[in-house]
């Protein structure tokens, strides 16, 4: 490969990188349309953390050996609810509640709490 090939193909690799990075950075931090059932499913006593996560996706923070999970929601009861990921510049924009689950040693559900954020 000669220099001039090179130079085009780090130059190409660069670019892509870049914009990669800045795609993924969009992608972490995806909001989408609100959804009044969101919540629905969670059932104290009934729900396991395989549901709960492939419904809810990996939570915002875990707690005591992850028995303890978080969610950040933005919206709200009549409008829906939306779930905000980890914002790549580490602040919370439009986060209305922290979705609170504690698991029992089996990870299922025990109890779920919706707490405001002020």
């Amino acid at each position: 490969m000669n220099t001039r090939t090179a130079v085009r193909l780090r130059t190409v690799l660069a670019v892509l990188a870049l914009g990669a990075a800045g795609l993924s950075g969009c992608a972490t931090h995806r909001v989408s349309e609100g959804d009044p059932q969101l919540l629905e499913f969670l059932m104290d006593g009934t729900t396991t953390r395989e549901e709960i996560v492939l419904k809810l996706g990996a939570p915002s923070a875990t707690f005591e050996q992850e028995r303890i999970l978080t969610y950040r929601l933005g919206g709200d009861e009549k409008q829906g609810y939306i779930i905000h990921t980890p914002p790549p510049n580490g602040v919370w924009v439009a986060v209305h509640y922290s979705l609170v689950l504690v698991l029992d040693g089996a990870g299922t559900l025990k109890k779920h709490s919706l707490v405001p954020v002020q």
